[in-house]
């Protein structure tokens, strides 16, 4: 797809240009369509197959008194600015509306939402998407609608977010960019902080902008959750000042020792980036600790055949509870260092020494994630 330039129709935040400067966050559902010729090319070689049928139609299926209004689903736009959010970015979305295109039952299509815009006099699809696009595909232009008229954006927003409230469908991303655009969200500065930190890390938060050079991570909450406990800020740091510098190592190390990953396991993430944590006072600082970790990294990739991809670790390691991932993940990490290190201190008096994680050590991290006090044995005799 070539390079989009976005038309903003409200007033976004700088993050949020940054966030959205490769994708459109104004267009209709025929053009969303055309974007993602995919999407179209799989559900026409699905009609092919199924041979010629009738396109589907609301006549007949109301009740005369209360005939619901019937819409024009190619007169209105998707503003992403505005909060909606798009019905085709996320894999998991776009299998779910081709299965609903596939048995598209206007019996069940419920209706959409549309916000009137007075000051514009435009019409935009804030909750519906999906349906609508659904329908679209079905060559299904008129669909049921409720239409509200909204003085402005400020007030289409509040609408979306007293509906993204309650709607556990939307995605974690889609909520994010909404906390990134608005300043006044409660959130907003723990987004700015999220997306800071993927950028000066070198990761993404979404498909779009995948590569070798910043690779996606996934998991919203998950990364708010390694900021908050492992990232290595001061814990008095507040949402609005977080630089998270331990995921930053993490993020190098993986990509260091990984060459040419494009996605890296948020389980994975929060594992690594709590080591980088526990282990802060017990190897070297600066160059001569992270060339250890790299070290230690490539070690436990090599170890096996199955710990040769990253995202096996989490089962490999036994860390694969969503809700341990840095305590069991630091504890695992610390218990395959004492593996792979195990004769390295043999002669070692005058240089900084491994450390050896104790049984009790690996066991208080099981259940809590700390630092440990630094080990004057370690150091070289001076």
């Amino acid at each position: 797809m070539p390079k989009l330039k976005p038309q903003y129709t409200s007033e976004v935040t700088p993050q949020y240009k940054q966030a959205t400067a490769n994708k459109r966050v104004r267009y209709t559902i025929e053009q969303n369509i055309k974007d993602h010729p995919e999407i179209l090319k799989e559900f026409d070689e699905w009609k092919l197959k199924k041979g010629p049928q009738v396109v589907p139609s609301f006549d007949g299926i109301f009740h005369s008194n209360y005939t619901p209004t019937l819409f024009d689903i190619r007169k209105a736009e998707i503003r992403e600015d505005h909060g909606q959010r798009n019905a085709l970015s996320e894999r998991s979305r776009k299998n779910k509306i081709l299965g609903i295109a596939k048995k598209f039952d206007p019996m069940q299509f419920q209706p959409i939402d549309v916000d009137y815009l007075i000051h514009e006099d435009v019409f935009i699809i804030r909750d519906g998407g999906g349906r609508g696009t659904a329908a679209y595909l079905n060559g299904v232009f008129m669909v049921p609608a409720t239409i509200r008229i909204v003085k402005d954006v400020a007030d289409s927003r509040r609408l979306f977010n007293a509906q993204d409230k309650y709607n556990a469908s939307i995605s974690s991303y889609d909520k994010f960019l909404q906390q990134l655009l608005d300043n006044k969200h409660n959130r907003h500065k723990m987004a700015c902080d999220t997306w800071s930190i993927a950028n000066s890390s070198g990761f993404c938060l979404d498909h779009l902008n995948k590569s070798a050079e910043t690779p996606l991570v996934e998991g919203i909450s998950t990364l708010h959750r390694i900021i908050r406990h492992v990232g290595g800020d001061h814990k008095e740091t507040p949402w609005g000042e977080k630089r998270a510098p331990n995921i930053s190592t993490a993020v190098d190390l993986i990509k260091t020792t990984f060459v040419g990953i494009d996605e890296i396991p948020v389980s994975a993430l929060e594992a690594i980036t709590a080591f980088v944590h526990v282990s802060k006072n017990r190897i070297p600082s600066g160059k001569e600790g992270f060339t250890r970790l790299k070290e230690f990294m490539v070690l436990v990739r090599d170890s096996s055949k199955e710990l040769g991809t990253l995202t096996n670790w989490s089962t490999e390691l036994l860390f694969d509870s969503s809700n341990n991932y840095a305590t069991y993940g630091a504890a695992a990490l610390m218990k395959k260092w004492n593996e792979v290190f195990k004769n390295k201190n043999r002669g070692r008096t005058s240089s900084y020494r491994y450390v050896k994680w104790e049984p009790d050590e690996i066991e208080i991290i099981k259940y809590k994630i700390m630092q440990f006090s630094r080990d004057d044995s370690l150091y070289p005799n001076v």
